[in-house]
């Protein structure tokens, strides 16, 4: 694994951990730095967010700000469709669904630079509503290879969920997406293990240094952040469809 790999993965790992979103930038600098099809790079960094997402999930929970009640109902959608995603990546082209996450993460981050009421979040979402979400999250970000928080982040702000809670939630549900999602593409062979758990280690050390940001900063601090990353992952998107 080359150096320009190494840095990618650590910034990928420091974004993840402090807004949930960066796992957007993997998938395509697999492709262009470390020689990989799209549909492996897809499958290897899918593999690699299982290292981020234990050590995300780990970070979050120690300073107890995991909704877990949340985090479970959207389990529950999350795993068949993350199955489902990965399996079909290996037949679909993933253009279409790739320009529908870039609009909705452009969509999402230029809505979280306009000034809001404090009234507009909410904690707490309904069963079918968080389900209903999950299996969207789960069967794009498995398809598009983007780990899960880049795109869980973005749907929980638009719902009204405080950036903080949206953050730690998609460091939990991140686990489910790609172990489930790993299942499916380890059945197609296109996972490079090697590749994919070291980038993962790496990616795990910048994920610990993110969370730890993020605790720290207040709440309109972090929605800008979040709302910058959104935009910056919206045209990573577009290129990407692009190619």
């Amino acid at each position: 694994m080359g150096l320009a790999l190494s840095v990618l993965a650590v910034v990928v790992g420091v974004l993840i951990g402090m807004v949930g979103v960066g796992g957007v930038l993997l998938p395509p600098g697999l492709v262009a730095l470390g020689g990989l099809t799209a549909n492996e790079a897809t499958a290897t960094s899918t593999w690699a967010f299982v290292f981020t997402g234990v050590v995300g999930t780990v970070a979050y929970a120690w300073r107890g700000v995991v909704p877990w009640g949340m985090v479970g109902r959207l389990a529950i959608g999350v795993v068949p469709a993350a199955f489902l995603g990965a399996l079909v990546n290996a037949r679909l082209p993933a253009s279409i669904v790739m320009l529908g996450l870039a609009a909705l993460t452009l969509f999402v981050g230029v809505q979280q630079l306009r000034p809001r009421a404090a009234k507009e979040t909410r904690d707490e979402l309904g069963t079918a509503a968080l389900v209903t979400v999950g299996a969207f999250v789960g069967f794009g970000s498995a398809l598009t290879g983007t780990g899960g928080p880049v795109l869980l982040v973005p749907v929980l702000l638009t719902l009204g969920v405080p950036p903080l809670r949206a953050v730690a939630a998609s460091q939990a549900v991140q686990l489910p997406v790609v172990v489930a999602g790993s299942a499916g593409y380890l059945q197609t062979g296109l996972v490079d293990v090697r590749q994919g758990t070291v980038l993962g280690c790496v990616a795990a050390l910048g994920v610990v240094a993110g969370a730890v940001v993020a605790t720290r900063i207040r709440a309109e601090g972090l929605r800008r952040i979040v709302a910058l990353a959104c935009i910056a992952a919206g045209v990573f998107l577009v290129v990407r469809a692009a190619l």
